[in-house]
């Protein structure tokens, strides 16, 4: 099977003080959004640039926002982003749910590890990949081509998520029954789910080469563009890791490996 790789503002003259209008304020927040895409753009390329090629694999449970995320970090990266599940349906041309019903779960599997295996052969791409893709142990052959980052959050966060999103779309969430009206009873049912799947599937996530939490203040979780930039810092500190322990093995020399605490992670944590 074969998936192809698709794919200024001057205020009119008044007599008296005037408040600032709507059009203002909507330039100098675009203007706000264009420093801090630009500041993420710059950002992302030199991660990149570090990277040399090497492809980044988006995993975690249902609701953390793969697509949306890997998207966004193809964008600030300069990658080509590819979606396990669209290219699947784009091959087969069936929805993962409709695969699930009309095949079962098991060839559902087969068909993804297909998709990975031929994706895992490209350099400069990040891939978001299916919730479930983890739990094929020859799936990870291919996923450690590259690094792969595993997007965590709250349970009560990413059913909301899933929730707002449609559990129609969840093949795994079908077979869950006992539809309701009532919000708190499809909430539960859905926590519940995403509990049973994470005690499944957590040694597997695990595996990932890094973690990043999805959480916010409020508990509505972080906005894309803070998620991204926790995934840039994230990296760039792994590939920084990475190149000291190159420099272990060949024998460094004073001065090599100096130790920092910039941002105070060392030693005992104050009370949150």
């Amino acid at each position: 099977m074969s998936a192809s790789t698709m794919r200024a503002f001057a205020p009119a003259p008044c007599a008296r003080p005037r408040s600032v209008s709507r059009s203002t304020t909507r330039r100098v927040a675009l203007a706000a959004a264009a420093d801090a895409t630009s500041a993420q753009y710059l950002r992302g390329r030199a991660v990149a640039d570090k990277l040399v090629g090497t492809s980044v694999f988006l995993i975690g449970i249902m609701g953390t926002g793969k697509s949306t995320v890997g998207a966004a970090l193809a964008k600030a990266m300069g990658y080509k982003h590819l979606d396990t599940d669209e290219l699947i349906q784009g091959v087969t041309k069936k929805t993962p749910a409709e695969l699930f019903a009309e095949l079962g779960e098991s060839e559902f599997r087969a068909i993804e590890s297909l998709i990975l295996a031929e994706v895992a052969a490209y350099k400069n791409c990040v891939v978001s990949t299916g919730g479930g893709i983890v739990c094929e142990r020859t799936n990870w052959m291919h996923l450690h081509n590259g690094v792969t980052v595993r997007l965590h959050g709250e349970n009560e966060l990413l059913a909301k998520r899933v929730l707002a999103d449609g559990v129609e779309k969840r093949p795994l969430l079908a077979s869950e029954g006992g539809e309701s009206d009532d919000e708190s009873e499809q909430m539960a049912r859905v926590v519940a789910r995403i509990e049973k799947l994470l005690e499944a599937r957590e040694s597997m996530y695990k595996q990932a080469d890094l973690t990043v939490p999805l959480g916010s203040r409020d508990d509505a979780g972080a906005p894309v563009d803070v998620v991204i930039d926790r995934i840039l810092e994230a990296l760039d500190a792994r590939v920084s890791e990475d190149a000291v322990q190159s420099k272990l093995k060949n024998e460094p020399k004073d001065g090599d490996i100096t130790v920092t605490d910039p941002r105070g992670e060392l030693g005992p944590k104050p009370n949150a």
